[in-house]
């Protein structure tokens, strides 16, 4: 284990015995630190920083790349889930993020990377969308290399899934290739900062470290530069000693606008570490409205794409009708769920309840592995005054 490692550790590293330390040189001994998560989001061991690889806009989406060590994460397929570990040839992990341009809603797609070196094909693949504690949602995998050198990523997105509403042009729905070039060196990305979190800072219990602020990666490498654990207590706890993050923000500034926009503001209701907002926004008919869910997980407030959501009508403690929400991107509300309704059968209805039908088919990092995959219906009373 490096000197720079332990001087961040802090009094975890002391704790630790000499053959743990030896350990401790593999990726996956890493995850050792914690060997029962809780069944949910969970403070993670440790954290790594990341450096730029470079971002560009296109076609009226922000493409940014970056890259950190190699990991080990977790693919999800319905309710399963299978670990994805590390090989030999593995040379980073790459990321991509992909906003709206001008909004910076994240955008549900597919995403493909080409890399090449002086021309030559080296790798290429369609990046897992995934979950993290610090990056939110994004696209990545572990990647190989040709060695140390000057490389063009292609990344080739596809159009979006997602249902375009009003205050976003057409140009999620068609798809784009942009090429990224990037200077890989193996030295600095193993000399990266890494965190470790020690016990007393919550390792292993429910909540989460802080989002990363716009802009910020580790290029000090210093081992500091990777943020600190978020408030692990009550979701709604913004005190002093637990400032809010970049997401956390944006989250409050969705929330704030679907309840302005709102024809009938319903409510939040909360269910595992998922928070549900419910408002019916006015339609073009007199007659109709549109349901609009905006899902977040708890402590960073992440949206969650590639989620299987429906909403069942309740009276008097009878599910009378289920209705499918589909994912929809908003100008002003961002990433979220929704669906036309009769505001007829809505005002029948003494409650609502968001029914999670499959878990988030994203991949997670550490801290997200065992989160949102058994999630009870979270209800809302009923009342369009």
């Amino acid at each position: 284990m490096r000197r720079r490692d332990a001087l961040a550790a802090g009094g975890l590293v002391l704790s630790l015995s000499a053959g743990c330390l030896e350990t401790l040189e593999r990726e996956d001994a890493w995850r050792e630190l914690v060997v029962d998560p809780p069944d949910g989001v969970y403070v993670p061991p440790k954290v790594d920083g990341m450096t730029a690889y470079g971002t560009t806009t296109a076609d009226g989406r922000t493409v940014s790349l970056a890259a950190t060590r190699p990991h080990s994460f977790w693919t999800v397929t319905g309710t399963e889930r299978a670990r994805a570990d590390v090989r030999d040839h593995h040379a980073v992990h790459l990321m991509a993020s992909v906003h709206d341009a001008e909004t910076g809603t994240v955008v549900p797609t597919s995403v493909t990377t080409t890399i090449r070196r002086r021309g030559t094909p080296v790798d290429e693949r369609t990046l897992w969308p995934m979950l993290s504690q610090r990056m939110g949602f994004h696209y990545g995998d572990n990647v190989p290399l040709d060695g140390d050198g000057r490389y063009v990523a292609t990344v080739r997105l596809e159009p979006t899934s997602a249902a375009v509403a009003d205050g976003l042009d057409d140009h999620l729905e068609s798809a784009t290739t942009v090429d990224l070039e990037f200077e890989h060196a193996a030295d600095e990305i193993e000399g990266l900062g890494r965190r470790l979190i020690d016990k007393d800072e919550g390792r292993g219990d429910p909540g989460a470290v802080e989002p990363m602020g716009g802009g910020e990666y580790d290029h000090d490498n210093d081992g500091n530069g990777d943020g600190e654990r978020g408030d692990h207590g009550d979701s709604h706890d913004h005190g002093d000693e637990h400032p809010r993050g970049s997401a956390d923000n944006e989250h409050y500034e969705h929330r704030d606008r679907l309840e302005e926009r709102a024809e009938s503001w319903l409510g939040t209701a909360t269910s595992g570490d998922l928070e549900f907002s419910l408002a019916v926004l006015d339609a073009e008919s007199e007659h109709d409205g549109v349901l609009a869910v905006l899902p977040r997980t708890r402590y960073n407030r992440y949206p969650i794409p590639f989620t299987s959501l429906s909403v069942a009508l309740v009276r008097n403690g009878t599910t009378e009708r289920s209705v499918a929400l589909r994912e929809r991107l908003d100008a002003t509300l961002g990433h979220h769920y929704g669906t036309a309704v009769e505001r007829g059968v809505l005002e029948r209805a003494d409650e609502l309840a968001v029914t999670v039908d499959a878990p988030p088919q994203v991949s997670r990092h550490e801290g997200y592995e065992t989160a949102f995959l058994d999630v009870e219906p979270a209800t809302v009373g009923v009342d369009l005054e």
